[in-house]
C-alpha cells in the first residue's frame, strides 16, 4: 500500500523540524518533544514542544478527480524554565519562525509541503513551571496535476 499523502506531509514537517539549528547546550534528542515520542522535561528544562495539525481542505477541481488542496498548521512552543532569561525563549521562537520562513517548500516523495505565509510568535503564556512561546507555522499542500 502506497504512503498516504497525510503521512508524506507529516513526515516532511518533522524532518524539517529535526533539521532545526538549536542554541548551544540544546540537542534534538533531549531538548525537542516531537508528537508521540517519550519525553519526560523537568522544570528546569529548556525545549520546544512539537505539534502537527490537520485543519480542512479544499476542492478545487469540479470533476472531484483531483486531490484537494490540504491545509493545516504546526506548532512548535518554545517552553522555557520560568526564572530563565525569557529573552533568550523568545530568540529562539524567532529562530524556529526564520528557519520556516515564508517560501520553504519541503519534499517528501511526490508530495510538496508549502510554506506561503510567514510564521507567527504567539502571545507569551506563563505556567506553573514553563513560560510558553508559541510559534505557528501554517502549511498548505497543493494537488499533482494530472499530465
Amino acid at each position: 500500500m502506497a504512503d498516504s499523502v497525510e503521512k508524506k506531509i507529516y513526515q516532511a514537517l518533522l524532518t524539517k523540524v529535526q533539521a532545526l539549528p538549536l542554541p548551544t547546550g540544546m540537542t534534538q534528542s533531549a531538548n525537542v518533544a516531537l508528537p508521540n515520542a517519550p519525553f519526560t522535561p523537568t522544570a528546569t528544562t529548556k525545549f520546544i514542544s512539537v505539534e502537527v495539525h490537520f485543519n480542512r481542505s479544499i476542492e478545487t477541481d469540479l470533476s472531484l478527480v483531483m486531490d484537494p488542496i490540504r491545509q493545516g498548521f504546526m506548532r512548535c512552543n518554545v517552553m522555557w524554565p520560568k526564572g530563565a532569561a525569557l529573552v533568550d525563549g523568545i530568540d529562539l521562537a524567532g529562530s524556529i519562525a526564520a528557519f520556516f520562513r515564508r517560501g520553504t517548500k519541503l519534499l517528501r516523495a511526490d508530495t510538496q509541503v508549502r510554506i506561503d505565509e510567514a510564521p507567527e510568535v504567539g502571545v507569551v503564556v506563563t505556567g506553573d513551571t514553563h513560560v510558553t512561546v508559541p510559534v505557528t507555522i501554517r502549511w498548505n499542500c497543493q494537488p499533482q496535476v494530472p499530465a
